[in-house]
């Protein structure tokens, strides 16, 4: 003869609310994932961007924050944000992405590379640059430069 198992009670329920608290879990996790990284419409004020200190090579060059970030219908990376750049820094050294990106400058004085030349930039003064061409940016003025960033790269990863 066989002998059936029977299940305890007890074990039943621990394993009911186990599976319940991983479910809630992971449905928590991913819907935080989600609105994390998808960007949705909407307007951003200055007053509700965090500014961060940001450093290179080990050192603080000014200050950074983010409006909107995330993937969009047609962008798998998205981001928009604010730079405050300290007289005489630069955030990095020249470097490429995949992302298009473009720099608005909106106070200060400095000076950009792009497309293999360097332009003295001021108030108005915008940067495009098309994915893995070499670009970056230096305060060379006296006071803090800002300027406001956009990058983005195609779905296809292009």
């Amino acid at each position: 003869m066989t002998q059936r198992s029977r299940l305890n009670p007890a074990t039943i329920v621990v394993s009911i609310a186990l599976a319940a608290v991983t479910l809630g879990w992971a449905s928590r996790e991913y819907a935080f994932a989600q609105a994390k990284a998808a960007a949705r419409s909407q307007t951003v004020t200055l007053d509700q961007v965090k500014m961060s200190e940001f450093s290179y090579e080990g050192k603080p060059v000014g200050r950074i924050g983010v409006y909107v970030e995330g993937e969009t219908p047609r962008s798998s990376g998205f981001v928009t944000g604010r730079f405050v750049l300290e007289p005489g820094q630069t955030p990095h050294a020249p470097h490429t992405h995949v992302e298009e990106e473009v720099m608005v400058v909106e106070s200060g004085q400095g000076e950009i590379f792009c497309a293999g030349k360097t332009t003295k930039v001021g108030p108005g003064s915008v940067m495009f640059t098309t994915p893995n061409d070499p670009h970056g940016i230096v305060n060379t003025g006296k006071t803090p430069l800002v300027f406001y960033f956009i990058k983005w790269a195609g779905k296809d990863g292009k």
